[in-house]
Protein backbone atom coordinates (compact mmCIF):
# COMPACT_ATOMS: atom_id res chain seq x y z
CA UNK A 1 0.00 0.00 0.00
CA UNK A 2 2.65 2.39 0.73
CA UNK A 3 4.86 1.82 -3.12
CA UNK A 4 1.07 2.40 -4.42
CA UNK A 5 0.70 5.72 -2.19
CA UNK A 6 4.14 6.48 -3.81
CA UNK A 7 3.49 5.92 -7.29
CA UNK A 8 0.48 8.45 -6.58
CA UNK A 9 1.67 11.24 -4.59
CA UNK A 10 4.46 13.92 -6.82
CA UNK A 11 7.94 13.52 -5.54
CA UNK A 12 10.43 15.72 -4.63
CA UNK A 13 14.42 15.47 -4.78
CA UNK A 14 15.27 16.93 -1.36
CA UNK A 15 14.29 19.16 0.61
CA UNK A 16 14.09 22.97 -1.32
CA UNK A 17 12.82 26.48 -0.25
CA UNK A 18 10.87 28.26 -2.38
CA UNK A 19 10.08 31.89 -3.18
CA UNK A 20 7.21 33.19 -5.49
CA UNK A 21 8.64 35.25 -8.61
CA UNK A 22 7.27 38.30 -10.52
CA UNK A 23 7.82 39.11 -13.54
CA UNK A 24 8.85 43.29 -14.58
CA UNK A 25 9.61 43.30 -17.88
CA UNK A 26 10.54 46.40 -20.59
CA UNK A 27 8.16 46.65 -23.70
CA UNK A 28 9.12 47.35 -26.70
CA UNK A 29 6.44 49.26 -28.51
CA UNK A 30 7.86 50.86 -31.48
CA UNK A 31 9.93 48.20 -33.24
CA UNK A 32 10.82 49.09 -36.94
CA UNK A 33 9.32 46.45 -38.71
CA UNK A 34 10.07 48.22 -42.16
CA UNK A 35 13.48 48.90 -41.54
CA UNK A 36 14.98 45.96 -42.83
CA UNK A 37 18.50 45.25 -41.95
CA UNK A 38 19.15 41.83 -43.47
CA UNK A 39 22.14 42.92 -45.29
CA UNK A 40 24.03 45.05 -42.56
CA UNK A 41 25.55 42.88 -39.87
CA UNK A 42 25.12 44.14 -36.54
CA UNK A 43 27.48 45.91 -34.10
CA UNK A 44 29.81 42.92 -33.03
CA UNK A 45 30.82 43.02 -29.16
CA UNK A 46 33.65 43.98 -27.93
CA UNK A 47 36.73 41.36 -27.23
CA UNK A 48 36.76 42.75 -23.17
CA UNK A 49 33.04 41.87 -22.51
CA UNK A 50 33.32 38.45 -24.69
CA UNK A 51 36.33 37.12 -21.62
CA UNK A 52 33.93 37.62 -19.41
CA UNK A 53 36.79 38.44 -16.96
CA UNK A 54 36.16 37.48 -13.25
CA UNK A 55 37.82 38.57 -10.28
CA UNK A 56 37.07 39.57 -6.68
CA UNK A 57 36.48 43.27 -7.07
CA UNK A 58 35.97 43.32 -11.32
CA UNK A 59 33.05 41.36 -13.29
CA UNK A 60 32.57 42.37 -16.98
CA UNK A 61 29.42 40.62 -19.18
CA UNK A 62 28.86 39.27 -22.14
CA UNK A 63 27.01 41.84 -24.85
CA UNK A 64 23.34 41.32 -24.38
CA UNK A 65 20.07 43.79 -23.79
CA UNK A 66 18.75 43.07 -19.72
CA UNK A 67 14.90 44.25 -20.64
CA UNK A 68 13.26 41.50 -18.01
CA UNK A 69 13.73 40.99 -14.58
CA UNK A 70 12.23 38.21 -12.33
CA UNK A 71 12.00 39.61 -8.81
CA UNK A 72 11.65 37.72 -5.44
CA UNK A 73 10.83 39.78 -1.75
CA UNK A 74 13.47 40.21 0.60
CA UNK A 75 14.11 41.96 3.61
CA UNK A 76 17.22 43.86 3.67
CA UNK A 77 18.77 44.53 7.25
CA UNK A 78 17.27 43.59 10.85
CA UNK A 79 13.94 45.75 11.10
CA UNK A 80 10.86 44.37 9.71
CA UNK A 81 8.77 47.08 8.53
CA UNK A 82 6.90 47.15 4.92
CA UNK A 83 9.52 49.87 4.33
CA UNK A 84 12.49 47.48 4.71
CA UNK A 85 11.45 44.60 1.54
CA UNK A 86 13.24 45.42 -1.63
CA UNK A 87 12.15 43.75 -5.01
CA UNK A 88 15.45 42.35 -5.93
CA UNK A 89 16.01 40.48 -9.28
CA UNK A 90 17.16 37.05 -10.00
CA UNK A 91 20.47 37.22 -12.17
CA UNK A 92 21.91 33.90 -13.57
CA UNK A 93 24.52 35.96 -15.15
CA UNK A 94 26.06 37.46 -12.17
CA UNK A 95 28.02 36.22 -9.31
CA UNK A 96 27.14 38.98 -6.77
CA UNK A 97 24.00 40.54 -4.86
CA UNK A 98 23.72 44.42 -4.75
CA UNK A 99 21.62 46.63 -3.62
CA UNK A 100 20.89 50.81 -4.28
CA UNK A 101 22.63 52.88 -1.67
CA UNK A 102 21.20 55.91 -0.20
CA UNK A 103 23.76 57.77 -1.80
CA UNK A 104 23.43 56.13 -5.10
CA UNK A 105 23.83 58.78 -7.97
CA UNK A 106 23.25 58.42 -12.00
CA UNK A 107 24.68 60.24 -15.04
CA UNK A 108 24.53 59.20 -18.89
CA UNK A 109 27.52 61.13 -20.00
CA UNK A 110 30.21 59.32 -17.23
CA UNK A 111 31.14 55.70 -17.93
CA UNK A 112 34.53 55.62 -15.84
CA UNK A 113 36.08 52.37 -14.91
CA UNK A 114 37.69 54.24 -11.58
CA UNK A 115 35.90 54.47 -8.55
CA UNK A 116 35.19 57.78 -8.60
CA UNK A 117 32.02 58.33 -10.56
CA UNK A 118 29.65 59.54 -7.78
CA UNK A 119 31.55 62.13 -7.00
CA UNK A 120 32.03 63.34 -10.63
CA UNK A 121 28.05 62.85 -10.97
CA UNK A 122 27.42 64.93 -7.71
CA UNK A 123 29.32 68.11 -9.78
CA UNK A 124 27.49 67.43 -13.08
CA UNK A 125 24.74 69.41 -13.99
CA UNK A 126 23.04 66.17 -15.64
CA UNK A 127 22.49 64.79 -12.31
CA UNK A 128 20.16 61.32 -12.62
CA UNK A 129 18.53 58.93 -10.46
CA UNK A 130 19.22 55.60 -9.72
CA UNK A 131 15.27 54.33 -9.36
CA UNK A 132 13.10 53.18 -11.59
CA UNK A 133 9.38 54.94 -10.56
CA UNK A 134 8.14 51.74 -9.65
CA UNK A 135 11.40 51.20 -7.63
CA UNK A 136 12.47 53.31 -4.73
CA UNK A 137 13.97 51.38 -2.02
CA UNK A 138 17.41 52.12 -1.16
CA UNK A 139 19.41 50.69 1.91
CA UNK A 140 22.59 51.50 3.85
CA UNK A 141 24.07 48.50 5.59
CA UNK A 142 24.67 49.15 9.44
CA UNK A 143 27.25 46.31 9.51
CA UNK A 144 29.77 47.99 7.35
CA UNK A 145 33.28 46.36 7.05
CA UNK A 146 36.62 46.96 8.65
CA UNK A 147 38.23 47.11 4.93
CA UNK A 148 36.38 48.85 2.16
CA UNK A 149 36.57 47.27 -1.15
CA UNK A 150 34.93 48.49 -4.19
CA UNK A 151 33.31 46.26 -6.87
CA UNK A 152 31.97 46.55 -10.13
CA UNK A 153 29.86 45.15 -13.08
CA UNK A 154 30.51 46.29 -16.40
CA UNK A 155 28.94 45.63 -20.02
CA UNK A 156 28.52 47.37 -23.22
CA UNK A 157 25.44 48.68 -22.13
CA UNK A 158 25.30 49.48 -17.92
CA UNK A 159 28.19 50.22 -15.36
CA UNK A 160 27.56 49.33 -11.84
CA UNK A 161 29.71 50.82 -8.84
CA UNK A 162 29.57 49.92 -5.07
CA UNK A 163 31.98 48.73 -2.05
CA UNK A 164 30.91 45.39 -0.37
CA UNK A 165 28.62 45.03 2.92
CA UNK A 166 27.67 42.62 5.28
CA UNK A 167 23.89 42.91 6.48
CA UNK A 168 21.18 40.64 7.19
CA UNK A 169 18.75 39.25 3.96
CA UNK A 170 15.46 37.98 5.54
CA UNK A 171 12.99 35.62 3.12
CA UNK A 172 9.88 34.11 4.02
CA UNK A 173 9.55 30.35 3.14
CA UNK A 174 6.27 30.66 0.17
CA UNK A 175 4.40 27.63 0.42
CA UNK A 176 2.58 27.30 -2.77
CA UNK A 177 -0.57 26.48 -1.35
CA UNK A 178 -1.17 29.28 0.64
CA UNK A 179 0.19 32.06 -1.47
CA UNK A 180 1.80 34.56 0.54
CA UNK A 181 4.83 37.04 0.25
CA UNK A 182 6.37 39.14 2.96
CA UNK A 183 4.17 42.08 2.28
CA UNK A 184 1.18 39.63 2.35
CA UNK A 185 3.11 38.52 6.08
CA UNK A 186 3.27 41.60 7.30
CA UNK A 187 -0.38 42.85 6.37
CA UNK A 188 -2.33 39.75 7.55
CA UNK A 189 -3.92 39.98 10.95
CA UNK A 190 -2.82 36.88 12.46
CA UNK A 191 -4.47 37.03 15.62
CA UNK A 192 -3.87 33.89 17.78
CA UNK A 193 -2.29 31.90 14.83
CA UNK A 194 1.68 31.50 15.18
CA UNK A 195 2.92 33.31 12.15
CA UNK A 196 5.96 31.65 10.14
CA UNK A 197 9.29 31.95 10.68
CA UNK A 198 11.66 33.99 8.67
CA UNK A 199 14.61 33.13 7.44
CA UNK A 200 17.72 35.02 8.26
CA UNK A 201 21.38 34.91 6.08
CA UNK A 202 23.81 36.30 7.33
CA UNK A 203 27.68 36.94 6.84
CA UNK A 204 27.20 37.45 2.74
CA UNK A 205 28.87 40.07 1.53
CA UNK A 206 26.68 42.35 -0.65
CA UNK A 207 27.66 45.15 -3.15
CA UNK A 208 26.04 48.80 -1.96
CA UNK A 209 26.06 50.64 -5.33
CA UNK A 210 26.59 53.96 -5.32
CA UNK A 211 26.67 54.93 -9.23
CA UNK A 212 24.33 53.27 -11.93
CA UNK A 213 24.86 54.05 -15.99
CA UNK A 214 22.19 52.07 -18.12
CA UNK A 215 20.45 52.03 -21.38
CA UNK A 216 17.29 50.88 -19.98
CA UNK A 217 16.18 50.97 -16.99
CA UNK A 218 16.47 48.17 -14.14
CA UNK A 219 13.14 47.53 -12.80
CA UNK A 220 14.18 46.26 -9.65
CA UNK A 221 15.64 47.40 -6.34
CA UNK A 222 18.47 45.25 -7.12
CA UNK A 223 20.05 41.70 -7.91
CA UNK A 224 20.28 38.59 -5.96
CA UNK A 225 23.52 36.61 -7.59
CA UNK A 226 22.61 33.65 -8.97
CA UNK A 227 25.23 33.35 -11.54
CA UNK A 228 28.59 30.55 -10.84
CA UNK A 229 30.09 32.08 -7.59
CA UNK A 230 32.73 28.81 -8.10
CA UNK A 231 35.58 29.44 -10.38
CA UNK A 232 38.00 27.05 -11.82
CA UNK A 233 41.32 29.69 -12.18
CA UNK A 234 43.69 30.62 -10.00
CA UNK A 235 42.87 34.25 -12.14
CA UNK A 236 39.58 34.17 -11.40
CA UNK A 237 39.23 34.62 -7.43
CA UNK A 238 35.84 35.64 -6.69
CA UNK A 239 35.19 37.96 -3.49
CA UNK A 240 34.60 35.10 -0.41
CA UNK A 241 30.82 34.92 0.81
CA UNK A 242 28.97 36.00 -1.98
CA UNK A 243 27.32 33.09 -3.20
CA UNK A 244 23.58 33.65 -2.42
CA UNK A 245 22.77 30.08 -2.83
CA UNK A 246 25.70 28.37 -1.11
CA UNK A 247 24.77 31.35 2.56
CA UNK A 248 21.30 30.06 1.93
CA UNK A 249 22.07 26.23 1.89
CA UNK A 250 24.19 26.25 4.86
CA UNK A 251 21.12 27.79 6.94
CA UNK A 252 20.57 24.42 8.02
CA UNK A 253 19.05 24.71 11.28
CA UNK A 254 15.80 26.01 10.10
CA UNK A 255 16.26 24.69 6.45
CA UNK A 256 17.90 21.81 6.43
CA UNK A 257 18.88 22.06 3.18
CA UNK A 258 21.92 19.95 2.12
CA UNK A 259 22.24 20.38 -1.91
CA UNK A 260 23.83 23.54 -3.35
CA UNK A 261 21.29 23.59 -6.40
CA UNK A 262 17.98 25.87 -7.60
CA UNK A 263 15.13 25.28 -10.51
CA UNK A 264 13.61 27.79 -12.11
CA UNK A 265 9.52 27.24 -13.32
CA UNK A 266 8.79 30.35 -15.28
CA UNK A 267 5.82 29.09 -17.59
CA UNK A 268 2.89 31.82 -18.35
CA UNK A 269 -0.18 31.64 -20.23
CA UNK A 270 -3.19 33.77 -20.03
CA UNK A 271 -5.47 30.22 -20.23
CA UNK A 272 -4.08 28.69 -17.09
CA UNK A 273 -3.22 29.88 -13.75
CA UNK A 274 0.11 29.32 -12.94
CA UNK A 275 2.96 30.71 -10.27
CA UNK A 276 6.58 31.24 -10.80
CA UNK A 277 8.90 29.81 -8.39
CA UNK A 278 12.63 29.30 -7.53
CA UNK A 279 13.61 26.39 -5.07
CA UNK A 280 16.65 26.35 -3.30
CA UNK A 281 18.14 22.80 -2.69
CA UNK A 282 16.00 20.65 -4.78
CA UNK A 283 13.31 20.18 -6.90
CA UNK A 284 10.00 18.73 -7.25
CA UNK A 285 8.29 16.43 -10.00
CA UNK A 286 4.81 18.55 -9.36
CA UNK A 287 6.46 21.41 -11.87
CA UNK A 288 7.01 18.95 -14.86
CA UNK A 289 5.41 18.23 -18.06
CA UNK A 290 3.31 15.33 -16.76
CA UNK A 291 5.22 14.30 -13.80
CA UNK A 292 8.00 12.80 -15.97
CA UNK A 293 10.81 11.92 -13.76
CA UNK A 294 13.72 11.93 -17.22
CA UNK A 295 15.97 14.58 -16.46
CA UNK A 296 18.59 15.33 -18.92
CA UNK A 297 21.74 16.37 -17.57
CA UNK A 298 23.72 18.53 -19.34
CA UNK A 299 27.46 19.36 -18.44
CA UNK A 300 28.49 23.10 -17.20
CA UNK A 301 31.39 24.26 -19.97
CA UNK A 302 34.80 24.31 -17.76
CA UNK A 303 36.43 27.95 -17.17
CA UNK A 304 33.25 29.60 -18.62
CA UNK A 305 33.86 31.76 -15.39
CA UNK A 306 30.33 32.94 -13.54
CA UNK A 307 28.07 31.92 -16.16
CA UNK A 308 25.89 29.01 -16.61
CA UNK A 309 27.07 27.86 -20.27
CA UNK A 310 27.09 24.56 -22.02
CA UNK A 311 27.79 23.28 -25.14
CA UNK A 312 25.46 23.52 -28.36
CA UNK A 313 26.81 21.11 -31.12
CA UNK A 314 23.68 22.24 -33.46
CA UNK A 315 20.80 24.25 -33.93
CA UNK A 316 17.70 23.47 -36.19
CA UNK A 317 14.20 24.62 -36.89
CA UNK A 318 12.58 20.69 -37.82
CA UNK A 319 9.19 19.51 -38.36
CA UNK A 320 8.22 15.69 -37.33
CA UNK A 321 9.20 14.54 -40.96
CA UNK A 322 12.88 15.58 -40.25
CA UNK A 323 12.81 18.54 -42.45
CA UNK A 324 15.33 21.04 -40.87
CA UNK A 325 15.72 24.78 -42.08
CA UNK A 326 18.81 25.38 -40.82
CA UNK A 327 22.22 24.32 -42.29
CA UNK A 328 24.69 26.29 -41.07
CA UNK A 329 27.64 25.52 -38.73
CA UNK A 330 28.11 27.35 -35.38
CA UNK A 331 30.73 29.92 -34.92
CA UNK A 332 30.76 29.34 -31.58
CA UNK A 333 29.51 26.41 -29.84
CA UNK A 334 28.55 27.81 -26.41
CA UNK A 335 25.25 29.02 -25.03
CA UNK A 336 24.40 30.65 -21.72
CA UNK A 337 21.06 30.68 -20.25
CA UNK A 338 19.77 34.06 -18.37
CA UNK A 339 16.62 35.07 -16.83
CA UNK A 340 16.67 38.99 -18.24
CA UNK A 341 16.19 38.46 -21.70
CA UNK A 342 13.02 38.37 -23.87
CA UNK A 343 14.51 36.27 -26.94
CA UNK A 344 16.11 33.60 -28.53
CA UNK A 345 19.48 35.11 -29.63
CA UNK A 346 21.31 33.32 -32.09
CA UNK A 347 24.66 33.78 -34.00
CA UNK A 348 24.59 36.08 -37.31
CA UNK A 349 25.28 33.53 -40.13
CA UNK A 350 22.50 30.64 -38.27
CA UNK A 351 19.30 33.32 -38.82
CA UNK A 352 20.24 34.03 -42.61
CA UNK A 353 20.61 29.93 -43.73
CA UNK A 354 16.71 30.23 -41.19
CA UNK A 355 15.95 33.32 -43.40
CA UNK A 356 16.88 31.60 -46.67
CA UNK A 357 14.73 28.45 -46.25
CA UNK A 358 11.88 30.35 -44.85
CA UNK A 359 11.56 32.39 -47.80
CA UNK A 360 11.38 29.02 -49.91
CA UNK A 361 9.33 27.07 -48.13
CA UNK A 362 6.04 29.23 -49.24
CA UNK A 363 5.47 31.01 -51.97
CA UNK A 364 5.00 35.06 -51.19
CA UNK A 365 6.90 34.41 -47.73
CA UNK A 366 9.14 37.14 -47.18
CA UNK A 367 11.58 36.72 -43.91
CA UNK A 368 13.91 39.81 -42.74
CA UNK A 369 15.42 41.26 -39.91
CA UNK A 370 13.94 44.48 -38.92
CA UNK A 371 15.24 47.35 -37.05
CA UNK A 372 18.66 48.44 -36.84
CA UNK A 373 18.81 48.13 -33.03
CA UNK A 374 17.08 44.77 -32.39
CA UNK A 375 17.88 42.92 -35.94
CA UNK A 376 14.82 40.88 -35.22
CA UNK A 377 13.25 38.04 -37.35
CA UNK A 378 10.20 39.32 -39.03
CA UNK A 379 8.31 37.53 -41.82
CA UNK A 380 5.60 38.87 -44.13
CA UNK A 381 3.00 36.18 -45.14
CA UNK A 382 3.73 33.31 -43.20
CA UNK A 383 1.93 30.60 -43.17
CA UNK A 384 0.42 29.27 -39.96
CA UNK A 385 1.00 25.45 -40.76
CA UNK A 386 5.11 26.23 -40.85
CA UNK A 387 4.54 27.68 -37.11
CA UNK A 388 2.06 24.56 -35.95
CA UNK A 389 4.91 22.05 -37.87
CA UNK A 390 7.93 23.34 -37.15
CA UNK A 391 10.34 23.89 -33.82
CA UNK A 392 13.26 25.35 -32.92
CA UNK A 393 15.33 22.64 -31.08
CA UNK A 394 19.10 22.46 -29.92
CA UNK A 395 21.08 19.28 -29.68
CA UNK A 396 23.51 19.26 -25.99
CA UNK A 397 25.53 16.41 -27.21
CA UNK A 398 23.20 13.45 -27.00
CA UNK A 399 19.83 15.36 -25.85
CA UNK A 400 17.91 17.29 -28.14
CA UNK A 401 16.15 19.42 -26.73
CA UNK A 402 13.20 21.73 -28.53
CA UNK A 403 10.60 24.32 -27.26
CA UNK A 404 7.57 22.35 -27.53
CA UNK A 405 5.31 25.28 -26.85
CA UNK A 406 5.84 27.18 -30.64
CA UNK A 407 3.59 30.27 -29.09
CA UNK A 408 7.06 31.20 -27.04
CA UNK A 409 8.82 31.54 -30.69
CA UNK A 410 6.81 33.84 -32.01
CA UNK A 411 6.40 37.51 -30.80
CA UNK A 412 3.13 39.19 -32.61
CA UNK A 413 1.24 37.59 -35.27
CA UNK A 414 -1.01 39.79 -37.71
CA UNK A 415 -3.55 38.28 -40.17
CA UNK A 416 -3.63 39.12 -43.55
CA UNK A 417 -6.11 36.59 -45.39
CA UNK A 418 -10.19 35.31 -44.30
CA UNK A 419 -9.27 31.70 -43.45
CA UNK A 420 -6.28 33.37 -41.23
CA UNK A 421 -3.71 31.01 -42.28
CA UNK A 422 -1.08 33.40 -43.61
CA UNK A 423 0.11 35.85 -41.30
CA UNK A 424 2.68 38.63 -40.15
CA UNK A 425 4.96 37.39 -37.65
CA UNK A 426 7.61 38.73 -35.01
CA UNK A 427 9.69 36.52 -33.39
CA UNK A 428 11.26 36.64 -29.91
CA UNK A 429 14.16 35.69 -31.94
CA UNK A 430 17.23 38.16 -32.51
CA UNK A 431 21.10 38.25 -33.47
CA UNK A 432 23.10 37.53 -30.61
CA UNK A 433 26.07 40.66 -30.97
CA UNK A 434 28.72 38.25 -29.60
CA UNK A 435 28.05 35.03 -31.42
CA UNK A 436 27.06 32.98 -28.05
CA UNK A 437 23.96 31.76 -28.57
CA UNK A 438 21.76 33.83 -25.81
CA UNK A 439 19.17 30.97 -24.25
CA UNK A 440 16.45 33.25 -22.76
CA UNK A 441 13.12 33.58 -21.91
CA UNK A 442 11.76 31.30 -24.61
CA UNK A 443 14.01 28.67 -23.30
CA UNK A 444 13.86 29.29 -20.02
CA UNK A 445 9.83 29.26 -20.32
CA UNK A 446 9.33 26.10 -22.23
CA UNK A 447 11.14 23.89 -19.49
CA UNK A 448 11.59 23.18 -15.80
CA UNK A 449 15.42 23.61 -15.15
CA UNK A 450 17.39 22.48 -12.63
CA UNK A 451 21.17 24.16 -11.35
CA UNK A 452 23.68 22.48 -9.92
CA UNK A 453 27.22 23.15 -8.20
CA UNK A 454 28.71 20.78 -5.86
CA UNK A 455 32.30 21.79 -5.72
CA UNK A 456 33.56 19.54 -3.29
CA UNK A 457 32.19 16.75 -5.67
CA UNK A 458 33.14 18.34 -9.03
CA UNK A 459 29.44 18.30 -10.10
CA UNK A 460 27.89 21.31 -12.14
CA UNK A 461 25.68 20.35 -14.12
CA UNK A 462 21.97 21.80 -15.67
CA UNK A 463 19.35 19.82 -15.47
CA UNK A 464 16.14 20.17 -18.64
CA UNK A 465 12.61 19.05 -17.85
CA UNK A 466 9.70 20.10 -19.83
CA UNK A 467 7.53 22.29 -18.01
CA UNK A 468 3.71 21.52 -16.80
CA UNK A 469 1.35 23.74 -18.21
CA UNK A 470 0.35 24.84 -14.37
CA UNK A 471 1.28 23.98 -10.97
CA UNK A 472 -1.64 21.31 -9.86
CA UNK A 473 -2.89 19.90 -12.75
CA UNK A 474 -0.72 17.03 -14.92
CA UNK A 475 -0.86 17.95 -18.63
CA UNK A 476 -2.76 14.94 -19.75
CA UNK A 477 -5.90 14.40 -18.34
CA UNK A 478 -6.05 10.64 -18.78
CA UNK A 479 -2.90 10.58 -16.77
CA UNK A 480 -4.73 12.34 -14.00
CA UNK A 481 -7.76 10.61 -13.88
CA UNK A 482 -5.81 7.06 -13.92
CA UNK A 483 -4.06 8.58 -11.09
CA UNK A 484 -7.34 9.38 -9.26
CA UNK A 485 -8.62 6.20 -9.95
CA UNK A 486 -5.73 4.64 -7.89
CA UNK A 487 -6.18 6.82 -5.36
CA UNK A 488 -9.51 5.49 -5.36
CA UNK A 489 -8.85 1.88 -5.26
CA UNK A 490 -6.83 2.30 -2.54
CA UNK A 491 -9.19 3.87 -0.45
CA UNK A 492 -12.00 1.26 -1.22
CA UNK A 493 -9.50 -1.46 -0.91
CA UNK A 494 -8.54 -0.43 2.59
CA UNK A 495 -12.12 0.38 3.74
CA UNK A 496 -13.10 -3.27 2.40
CA UNK A 497 -10.70 -4.93 4.82
CA UNK A 498 -11.14 -3.20 7.47
CA UNK A 499 -15.06 -3.80 7.30
CA UNK A 500 -14.45 -7.45 6.89
CA UNK A 501 -11.75 -7.28 9.69
CA UNK A 502 -14.27 -5.88 12.04
CA UNK A 503 -17.07 -7.99 11.06
CA UNK A 504 -14.92 -11.24 11.82
CA UNK A 505 -13.93 -10.54 15.33
CA UNK A 506 -17.66 -9.41 16.09
CA UNK A 507 -19.16 -12.69 14.85
CA UNK A 508 -15.90 -14.68 16.52
CA UNK A 509 -17.15 -12.83 20.03
CA UNK A 510 -20.46 -13.44 19.55
CA UNK A 511 -20.05 -17.16 18.57
CA UNK A 512 -17.80 -18.14 21.44
CA UNK A 513 -19.97 -16.29 23.70
CA UNK A 514 -23.11 -18.38 22.47
CA UNK A 515 -20.89 -21.73 22.97
CA UNK A 516 -20.16 -20.76 26.64
CA UNK A 517 -24.01 -20.12 27.24
CA UNK A 518 -24.61 -23.77 25.67
CA UNK A 519 -22.31 -25.30 27.84
CA UNK A 520 -23.70 -23.73 30.74
CA UNK A 521 -26.83 -25.28 29.16
CA UNK A 522 -25.91 -28.69 28.77
CA UNK A 523 -23.98 -28.68 32.85
CA UNK A 524 -27.07 -27.68 34.85
CA UNK A 525 -25.73 -29.52 37.72
CA UNK A 526 -22.31 -27.56 38.12
CA UNK A 527 -22.95 -25.90 40.86
CA UNK A 528 -19.39 -24.33 41.19
CA UNK A 529 -19.25 -23.75 37.98
CA UNK A 530 -22.77 -21.58 38.54
CA UNK A 531 -21.44 -20.60 41.52
CA UNK A 532 -18.23 -18.68 40.19
CA UNK A 533 -20.19 -16.99 37.31
CA UNK A 534 -22.66 -16.13 39.22
CA UNK A 535 -21.76 -12.22 40.01
CA UNK A 536 -20.34 -12.08 36.37
CA UNK A 537 -21.43 -9.18 34.34
CA UNK A 538 -21.84 -11.07 30.36
CA UNK A 539 -21.61 -8.65 28.03
CA UNK A 540 -24.84 -9.46 25.97
CA UNK A 541 -23.48 -9.22 21.81
CA UNK A 542 -26.99 -9.71 20.44
CA UNK A 543 -27.33 -7.35 17.60
CA UNK A 544 -30.77 -5.21 17.36
CA UNK A 545 -31.64 -7.71 14.31
CA UNK A 546 -31.22 -11.12 17.31
CA UNK A 547 -33.37 -9.51 19.45
CA UNK A 548 -36.19 -8.83 16.94
CA UNK A 549 -35.87 -12.29 15.24
CA UNK A 550 -36.15 -13.45 19.21
CA UNK A 551 -39.20 -11.10 20.11
CA UNK A 552 -40.81 -12.42 16.49
CA UNK A 553 -40.47 -15.94 17.24
CA UNK A 554 -41.93 -15.42 20.94
CA UNK A 555 -44.78 -13.94 19.57
CA UNK A 556 -45.90 -16.58 17.56
CA UNK A 557 -45.41 -19.25 20.37
CA UNK A 558 -47.90 -16.90 22.31
CA UNK A 559 -50.04 -16.69 18.93
CA UNK A 560 -49.92 -20.18 19.15
CA UNK A 561 -50.58 -20.81 22.86
CA UNK A 562 -53.17 -18.83 23.05
CA UNK A 563 -54.85 -20.29 19.42
CA UNK A 564 -54.51 -24.19 21.28
CA UNK A 565 -56.28 -22.46 24.49
CA UNK A 566 -59.25 -21.01 22.09
CA UNK A 567 -59.38 -24.40 20.54
CA UNK A 568 -59.86 -25.92 24.13
CA UNK A 569 -62.59 -23.96 25.07
CA UNK A 570 -64.59 -23.93 21.75
CA UNK A 571 -64.45 -28.39 22.72
CA UNK A 572 -65.54 -27.46 25.84
CA UNK A 573 -68.54 -25.65 24.83
CA UNK A 574 -69.17 -28.17 22.30
CA UNK A 575 -69.76 -30.89 24.60
CA UNK A 576 -71.46 -29.24 26.91
CA UNK A 577 -73.79 -28.16 24.23
CA UNK A 578 -74.38 -31.98 23.34
CA UNK A 579 -74.83 -32.67 26.94
CA UNK A 580 -77.36 -30.08 26.99
CA UNK A 581 -79.05 -31.60 23.98
CA UNK A 582 -79.15 -35.13 25.07
CA UNK A 583 -80.49 -34.00 28.82
CA UNK A 584 -83.47 -32.05 27.11
CA UNK A 585 -83.87 -35.43 24.48
CA UNK A 586 -84.51 -37.74 27.63
CA UNK A 587 -86.46 -35.18 29.98
CA UNK A 588 -88.81 -34.97 26.85
CA UNK A 589 -89.25 -38.97 26.16
CA UNK A 590 -90.08 -39.09 29.99
CA UNK A 591 -92.33 -36.72 30.09
CA UNK A 592 -94.47 -38.47 27.53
Amino acid sequence: MISLLLIILPQTFGNYFEQKLSRHVYEYKDVQKDDIVTSIKPQKCPNEFLDYYHNDTFVTQICFTKNVFYNVEVILGDHITNQSIFSLALDLTSPWTWYKSNSCLSCKDIKSLKYDNNKKCKNSKKIGKCIDSKFEKLFDATKWNDIKVHGQIYSSESLIQGTFQTDTIQLLAYNSSRKMTISQFLSYEWGNSTPPALVNITGLQMLQVDYINTELPILADGVIGFGFGYTETEEEKAQSNTDFVEKLVQEQTQLHLTRQQFALYTYESSLNFSEMVVQVGGFDYKYVHKQQQNVKWIQRLEKSGYYWMVQVDKIQFINAQGNDLINANLPINKALLTLNSQFIELPYNILISLIQSLDNSHVGTECNLVDDEMYLLYCKNYHFSTAIDYRLAFIFGEHTIPIDNYHLIYRKCESVSENQMIQNCLFNIKVSESDYIILGEPFIKNHYIVFENQPGNNVRRIGIMPAAVHMFYPDNPDYYEWAMLKLVGFIFIFGLLSICSVTFLRSLCKDLYRAFKYRRTLNPEDKLSLKETKDIEYVDYQTDEDIQIQQQIDNQNQQQNDDEKKVEEWKQQQEQFKFGEKFSNLYEQNAL
